[in-house]
């Protein structure tokens, strides 16, 4: 038998079995699915708010007993911004849809969620990059200034401090960029797919 008479033989072939789906079933899939994704980005938040917070005690610790406490200020108002982003984001997009809406409704609420995560990674470098970014800048800048008669060895440590930190910034930045690739934008194109199936 020649490949043109096998292509033949298989496309005139009836299907046999009829895949079905129970409804019930897909939407429990679909609400367990966005739970877990909720529930990551829930415990996300929280570690990030609470090492903010710790981050705002050491500051307040090291400003009192710091000659030059005004950068341990600004870095204690910077780390306080992000608990705050993230608290007040938190609120804004509380979501939650009763049990028994159609199937379609629960994908549509999981596609705003993961949108508005790839919104928030995309845009990492404004909301909790560059404050502390800036005052780090700052800080690096001030111990410059008090060591500038140390000779070039004070200016070159100083220099190399302060591109590890923003080295460490841009690698922060970097696996933001990785995690919508990898993880959000996939999970993103299924949803829209079943979404598009749906309707």
């Amino acid at each position: 038998m020649n490949p043109d008479d096998m292509k033949k033989a298989w496309q005139t072939q009836t299907p046999r079995h009829r895949l079905t789906l129970d409804a019930e079933l897909v939407v429990r899939e679909v609400r367990r699915n966005q739970q877990a994704f909720v529930a990551t980005v829930f415990w996300r938040d929280v570690r990030e708010i609470g090492v903010s917070l710790v981050m705002v005690l050491v500051c307040l610790f090291l400003a009192t007993r710091s000659a030059a406490s005004w950068p341990w200020y600004l870095m204690m108002g910077a780390m306080l911004w992000i608990a705050v982003f993230l608290v007040v984001d938190r609120i804004r997009h509380r979501r939650g849809i009763p049990v028994g809406q159609p199937l379609s409704r629960h994908v549509e609420d999981s596609l705003q969620q993961v949108e508005h995560q790839i919104w928030l990674l995309r845009n990492v470098l404004w909301w909790y990059l560059l404050p502390p970014g800036v005052v780090f800048v700052l800080q690096f800048g001030q111990s410059l200034w008090v060591m500038r008669s140390g000779g070039w060895h004070v200016v070159f440590g100083a220099v190399a401090g302060l591109a590890v930190v923003l080295l460490l910034l841009a690698g922060v930045y970097w696996l933001n960029r990785y995690a919508v690739r990898a993880g959000l934008e996939p999970r993103r194109r299924e949803l829209q797919e079943l979404l598009a199936s749906l309707q």
